[in-house]
């Protein structure tokens, strides 16, 4: 499996497959631009779910309309610029007043040694992150609440 055809399977599985537990996807941008950065693929969410008449009165009183996102980048597998990454996320984040974000970097190979430990070790609470080797199907992912989440979700691969 390639990049792109992963990246396909991964905005399935967002908008309609299992991360619809998660949140609501309704939007994606493909190649988007934003400050120096351009990310293969962006999709937005709230977290309001959405339902029949009475489950959308309960969510509306019961719960917080936060808006989250998924970016996914895969110019960078050695992750030499994973700290210029994680703030123009963040600043994002800030800017539109998003709550919490996925990164998602995918790769056709192995990730270094190195790569793993700079993920494993993140410590931002808002921001996911999780390595994808589509050769062996093997995710390393960030400790957060929300990158501990995402797993689940880049687990796309059939």
């Amino acid at each position: 499996m390639d990049v792109n055809d992963y990246l396909v399977r991964l905005e399935d599985n967002l908008m309609l497959g299992s991360a619809r537990w998660t949140a609501d996807f309704t939007e994606s941008f493909w190649e988007y631009p934003m400050g120096d950065v351009v990310f293969d693929m962006f999709v937005t969410a709230t977290v309001r779910p959405k339902g029949f008449f009475l489950s959308k009165v309960a969510a509306w009183l019961t719960t917080p309309n936060y808006y989250v996102a998924c970016f996914a980048y895969s110019q960078d597998p050695e992750l030499k610029h994973l700290h210029p990454v994680l703030n123009t996320i963040a600043t994002f984040l800030k800017q539109q007043e998003f709550a919490w974000a996925w990164l998602v970097v995918p790769q056709e190979g192995p990730f270094s040694r190195k790569a793993k430990s700079m993920v494993q070790s993140t410590t931002l609470r808002e921001i996911g992150i999780a390595l994808v080797d589509l050769s062996s199907q093997e995710v390393v992912n960030s400790e957060s609440h929300v990158g501990r989440r995402l797993v689940k979700i880049v687990r796309c691969f059939k």
